[in-house]
């Protein structure tokens, strides 16, 4: 197997607004992990220390355990490489200090009735696992321990594990090796080369072993009960999984047929060149496949990570797939995502994570359950691209949501934002332990190319709860405040904020930002401003807020003067952002209390909105206005008096258009004028002061005028008079009359009694005309 896995048009109002926003908005804080306070950990040069990593916790001391695949023991100088594992207390430790943990049996010692082990390059740390409880114990395997018993023959590379417990005291470890056979001196082709270990994974009651040299590299799983001491392993009775396929390279467990049964995830990478990954049920002393998802791409190593994690919080555990060799150019890497829709059915979600996709930075290497890490009710999980920019490293941190996982990462860490001599950053991660006690789990990564290990902890999520209380409705006939000595129209809007937040001591600053009018017609200015004797929409505030108590402050809205649109809902916003975190009394504790950052939800953005609306002063039931139009077509000159259109004499039409609105205001009122073929507009009388505008439509048989009139209303009681001139020198034959129609419509003119006065049809006949000259 060798290396595992690596080694292979604004008015000013608004520009002000925004630019407001940018002061107040602008400086975007990383979510939710901190990256000002790290702490790094650094092992001897060429140990790959950080290969593997554990945080771990065992009454209240806080540890990075640290596989060092390559260190060399201190006790043992004649055996090469073996590998070391490391614990390191984390807190009160400022050089950073590591112990080994000396593991497993005194040199010469046999391990069985026909083993003696070799460790050269055994690889200890390959894999650290921990136990998901209070207390829990830790799993640490070296997949090339190795007997060589029957030395003459050829060494057996079986793989090897040790249960370390949760007081980290080496004499009460214990050995497992899963693939040793007694009395086997024949070559054993189905455990001999199995290299368990490569993988490993813990749950509460079993220990689970992925050993992919099995079965000449076809692989398989092992799972141990530490309850009952029995050991199982996937026998592929059926041929389903293929010789070279890698089975156990990635092993996982989860809920994922009921909420309290436990079954096994193990990846494939080789199967069939694209790779597979299987989840199998128990049933006895066997394992059954009970689904399997494919790879899509050739050489894209699907399955050579797998995580099982409950991302939507339905108590069944979903699937992450990661395929950290799939090209488009060149090894970016995929992560693919299978929901768990009950019984253990899978659904593959269409999208796929990305990270950066950035050229050969094999995404998806490493996938870990981090718990909830934002206290949003859903479990997070971090991405590993440990070869992304040149071999540097990065993580990418998704979030898990009601309908399963965020498409995009909330956060992409890389690892020379934390020191410039990080490379492999993201190779290994853990997380499940809160370091500093700020009731969230942080998150420990291990960049083996420069022998570091990093921690970085969680900073404290506030959930904020908004308000924006308006009165029910603007009386615009009611001016109880002053603006440079004249009374006006105002509105008082109050805002009101609290939060919550787990462990958030003192108390915080939160910004904020009231903006008026912002659902305004397009085109039209506020028509409100937030301080008097202003031309700004928008204003800031600032509130100072504790645990669990809701906070208030109410400002002045001014009606502007020239306002007509008394339709449109006036809505206001404040949007928010967090401020400094205060705390009176410093913490004596090694860590330092964090500042909080804002919490982020799907699809929800960090402000509130809410509306009111301008007092109807209806004369009429349900505020109905009452449009009635009227016209008449008039001749010039010498035919003025005439009541037909001589053909070919009479060059000029002139349309009047009287519109009266006998009703309530009338809102989008709307002149349709259809004109005959051959019949154009010449001109329109302007109307300037009735705020009448027309376009001209024209089609093969008809010209249409469609002209809006008044200032987004027609008042009540009110009477437009428009004039065209139409020119008719087109007309050469007396055929059809002319008819021109008339309709006029508008938003709140609903009752069918009130529209029969609102359409007109004008006419005017074709003739002929004869001079006739009688000399007598």
């Amino acid at each position: 197997m060798g290396l595992k896995k690596f080694v292979e048009g604004l008015d000013w109002c608004d520009i002000w607004r925004n630019l407001v926003l940018c002061c107040l908005f602008g400086t975007v804080h990383l979510y939710n992990l901190d990256l000002e306070s790290p702490v790094l950990v650094k092992g001897l040069k060429g140990t790959l220390f950080g290969y593997s990593v554990l945080l771990h916790s065992y009454k209240g001391e806080k540890w990075f355990i640290v596989g060092a695949p390559k260190a060399n023991s201190s006790r043992e100088d004649a055996i090469v490489n073996p590998g070391i594992i490391y614990k390191c207390r984390i807190g009160q430790n400022p050089e950073g200090i590591c112990e080994e943990l000396h593991l497993g049996i005194s040199a010469g010692t046999k391990c069985g009735p026909d083993c003696v082990e070799e460790k050269d390059n055994q690889w200890l740390g390959v894999s650290l696992s921990r136990q998901p409880k209070k207390d829990g114990y830790i799993l640490a395997c070296a997949h090339r321990w190795k007997n060589i018993y029957y030395l003459e023959l050829y060494k057996r590379p079986l793989g090897s594990c040790f249960k370390i417990p949760a007081d980290l005291q080496p004499s009460h470890d214990s050995r497992l090796l899963p693939c040793f056979r007694a009395y086997k001196r024949s070559p054993d082709h189905s455990k001999g080369l199995c290299q368990a270990g490569i993988a490993s994974f813990l749950t509460e009651d079993l220990i689970v072993m992925g050993a992919p040299g099995s079965q000449y590299w076809t692989g398989t799983v092992a799972v141990m009960n530490v309850k009952t001491n029995s050991l199982l392993f996937y026998t592929d009775d059926e041929n389903t999984v293929k010789y070279g396929s890698y089975l156990g390279y990635a092993v996982s467990a989860g809920h994922f047929t009921y909420p309290n049964s436990t079954e096994i995830v193990g990846g494939a990478p080789q199967q069939e060149l694209t790779g597979q990954v299987y989840i199998f049920e128990q049933h006895g002393k066997t394992l059954k496949i009970i689904f399997k998802a494919k790879g899509k791409m050739l050489g894209s190593y699907f399955g050579s990570s797998v995580c099982a994690v409950d991302l939507n919080s339905d108590g069944l555990s979903d699937l992450l797939v990661g395929a950290p060799m799939y090209s488009t150019v060149r090894e970016e890497g995929r992560v693919y995502v299978y929901l768990n829709t009950g019984l253990g059915v899978m659904k593959e979600l269409a999208m796929e994570l990305v990270g950066m996709n950035s050229y050969a930075a094999r995404f998806g290497d490493v996938i870990v359950d981090l718990g909830d890490i934002n206290d949003d009710g859903h479990a997070d999980v971090a991405i590993g691209a440990p070869q992304e920019d040149d071999q540097q490293g990065a993580i990418y941190i998704y979030n898990g949501r009601e309908k399963g996982i965020s498409p995009t990462f909330s956060q992409r860490i890389h690892g020379q934002q934390i020191s410039n001599n990080l490379h492999a950053f993201g190779q290994s991660i853990s997380g499940g332990i809160d370091v500093d006690d700020n009731g969230y789990s942080d998150i420990a990564i291990g960049a083996f190319m420069s022998d570091r290990v990093v921690l970085l902890r969680s900073r404290p999520v506030v959930n904020i709860e908004a308000f924006l209380s308006l009165p029910p409705s603007i009386n615009r006939k009611k001016k109880e405040c002053f603006e440079n000595g004249k009374p006006v129209v105002c509105v008082n809007v109050t805002v009101c904020f609290g939060y919550k937040g787990k462990k958030i001591p003192g108390h915080i600053v939160l910004l904020y930002n009231i903006s008026t009018d912002v659902n305004r017609r397009d085109g039209f200015p506020p028509r409100f401003n937030l301080m008097s004797d202003s031309s700004l929409n928008s204003s800031l505030g600032h509130i100072a807020l504790y645990h669990n108590i809701i906070k208030c402050n109410t400002h002045q809205a001014f009606m502007k003067g020239e306002v007509r649109d008394f339709r449109t809902p006036v809505y206001f916003e404040a949007s928010y952002s967090l401020g400094k975190h205060i705390v009176k009394n410093e913490s004596t504790n090694s860590f330092p209390p964090l500042q909080p950052v804002l919490q982020r939800k799907e699809n929800q953005v960090n402000g509130v909105k809410n509306k009111t609306y301008f007092e109807r002063f209806c004369a009429f039931e349900d505020c109905d206005a009452n449009l009635q139009v009227s016209g008449k077509l008039l001749l010039t000159g010498s035919h003025v008096n005439k009541s037909y259109l001589a053909v070919q004499e009479v060059k000029r039409i002139i349309l009047n258009v009287s519109l009266f609105n006998a009703g309530d205001d009338a809102y989008s009122t709307t002149l349709h004028i259809k004109l005959p073929k051959d019949l154009y507009l010449i001109k329109m009388v302007k109307v300037v002061e009735k705020h009448v505008t027309c376009d001209l439509i024209s089609d093969e048989n008809s010209t249409s005028l469609e002209c809006t009139v008044g200032h987004l209303y027609m008042d009540f009681l009110s009477k437009v008079g428009l004039s065209f001139f139409l020119d008719a020198s087109k007309f050469t034959r007396a055929e059809e009359d002319i008819v021109i129609t008339v309709n006029a419509t508008c938003e709140n003119e609903r009752s069918l009694d009130l529209l029969e006065d609102n359409f007109v049809t004008l006419s005017l006949p074709l003739k002929y005309e004869v001079n006739v000259a009688v000399h007598g």
